[in-house]
């Protein structure tokens, strides 16, 4: 069963409001600013349910005030571009492969197989492993990073420091799109 925060008829009162941010073209033009293409419908459809989520009273008043498109767009770009937060977590984190697979989409690159991308990349990451000890050390927290989903957890499960862990994790993506760009 589905428990609404407001009551219906609250929500009434502001489903216009809502509607009109949810059609309006400028929120069109920067959900198609929004990488990748196949999140941007579900990006809209989370938009509606944050404007949805605010009391009809703050919507009102913003709206009155003029801001409300400026809400709009703050809110959209914010979960559109953010690393943080729910819809990040629900439809943009992904694993290795994933993001090879996201990489090649971006490209349009259609001389390498999604699977030899991502057997290409996985391969780069266990030949880390053989070149020395600081290599080998970035390959496994990398590969912790990608089961975790979280530099905090991989920090916490090793018992090094957070951003230790943040800048190897960045080294290795910056790695991993540099090979991958130079091998398209």
């Amino acid at each position: 069963m589905i428990y609404l925060k407001k009551p219906i008829r609250e929500m009434s009162k502001c489903s216009k409001y809502i509607e009109s941010m949810y059609l309006n073209p400028k929120v069109t033009e920067l959900l198609n600013k929004i990488k990748p293409v196949e999140l941007q419908n579900d990006l809209r459809q989370e938009l509606a349910m944050v404007l949805l989520s605010y009391d009809c009273k703050k919507i009102i008043k913003i709206n009155k005030e003029g801001n409300l498109l400026g809400f709009t767009l703050r809110i959209l770009w914010v979960m559109g571009t953010g690393t943080k937060g729910e819809f990040f977590n629900k439809f943009k984190r992904t694993d290795l492969i994933d993001n090879v697979d996201y990489f090649n989409s971006i490209y349009g690159n259609n001389t390498y197989p999604d699977e030899d991308l991502s057997n290409f990349a996985i391969n780069k990451l266990n030949h880390k492993l053989t070149i020395n000890a600081n290599e080998a050390h970035e390959s496994i927290i990398f590969n912790k990073y990608v089961e975790m989903k979280s530099c905090t957890k991989v920090a916490e499960y090793f018992n090094i420091p957070k951003k230790h862990v943040f800048l190897v994790v960045k080294k290795t993506k910056d790695e991993l799109k540099k090979t991958i760009n130079d091998n398209l």
